[in-house]
């Protein structure tokens, strides 16, 4: 059985560079509320901000990382690569001490949006 070694490894590059995202979100009152998010790559797991709007992270190398709650999704840059892109996939209810609290999960998707 023959393999083409460059599409072997595209397929194996390609499924390895998804990174996800888990969002944790606590609701105090009406318009108000925290996000903090756990940020799985293939070098590790990294805690960000995942609050609305663009900031910088504690992720090695990501120069970029936005978040829009309202569209359900966000995006992200590493340095040298073109922009990254997720989308909301689950979210689920949570018991904890604030009103409410909900943990949303992340997938990587293809970028469509500016």
């Amino acid at each position: 059985m023959r393999f083409d070694i460059v599409a072997v490894h595209a397929a194996l590059t390609i499924k390895a560079s998804a990174d996800r995202m888990e969002v944790f979100t606590a609701y105090a009152a009406v318009g108000q509320s925290n996000s903090y998010a756990f940020f799985y790559t293939d070098y590790g797991t990294y805690k960000i901000n995942a609050n609305e709007g663009c900031r910088g992270t504690s992720v090695p190398g990501m120069v970029k990382f936005c978040v829009d709650w309202g569209k359900r999704r966000a995006h992200f840059k590493f340095s040298g690569q073109r922009k990254r892109c997720l989308t909301q996939d689950s979210e689920n209810a949570y018991g904890c001490p604030a009103v409410s609290c909900h943990k949303t999960t992340w997938r990587e998707i293809p970028c469509h949006w500016r």
